[in-house]
């Protein structure tokens, strides 16, 4: 059973009884089902710089004492930001937490299909997806263990971008910054299947251990 979508995602997608975040690549039209757990990157950066939830897409919090969620993997704290935009931690990041079967324990691998973003263009002109390009990265995580995923609570005050290079690129958007912040609170969400590196992490960095 899907678990119930939050009125802050009300406006969201709903595909196969899940809100679709806003994250999430889709076609403009509709008409193809959504890209779950693939990002866009126009959204990504968009996101980002407005300082919106990932989820709901609407604004994160800005009043005296607000906060903010983040969905990390041991390798995220290592570098030292989240690629992923924050959330609201009352309920979309709740509803991420409980959705997604990476962060609900579901799914202890990715999945062994390797996406080819290219052969999912609609060939609409105005559709996003004719910049969807694959990523490394994610041709990398097919088939691979899941990680620890944590969820760290954050003072909106502390929000600040990560800016670094990326391959032949300077200057890159990169993700919300966490290094050098300190986090209201970090829990342990799922255990994965950590590997050594991953175990040796959460160490270092007096993570909850999985």
């Amino acid at each position: 059973m899907s678990p119930r979508i939050p009125k802050r995602m009300a406006g969201c997608p709903v595909h196969g009884g899940l809100a679709v975040p806003a994250v999430a690549g889709r076609h403009t039209s509709g008409r193809r089902p959504p890209l779950f757990g693939i990002n866009d990157p126009r959204r990504v950066n968009s996101l980002l710089v407005n300082k919106r939830c990932g989820m709901c897409g609407q604004p994160l919090s800005d009043r005296p004492g607000g906060k903010y969620m983040l969905l990390l993997r041991p390798a995220d704290f290592g570098r030292g930001y989240s690629a992923e935009p924050a959330a609201h931690p009352s309920d979309c990041g709740p509803y991420a937490i409980n959705a997604c079967p990476l962060l609900n324990g579901r799914m202890t691998r990715y999945s062994a299909s390797r996406r080819d973003l290219a052969a999912e263009r609609c060939g609409e002109p105005d559709c996003d997806c004719r910049l969807w390009t694959d990523r490394p990265d994610q041709q990398e995580r097919a088939g691979a263990a899941a990680p620890p995923f944590y969820a760290a609570l954050y003072r909106q005050e502390d929000y600040r971008l990560h800016w670094g290079d990326l391959r032949q690129h300077r200057d890159v958007l990169l993700g919300v910054t966490v290094a050098g912040i300190e986090p209201l609170q970090i829990r342990l969400v799922t255990k994965g299947e950590p590997s050594m590196v991953d175990l040796a992490r959460a160490l270092l960095m007096d993570l909850p251990l999985p």
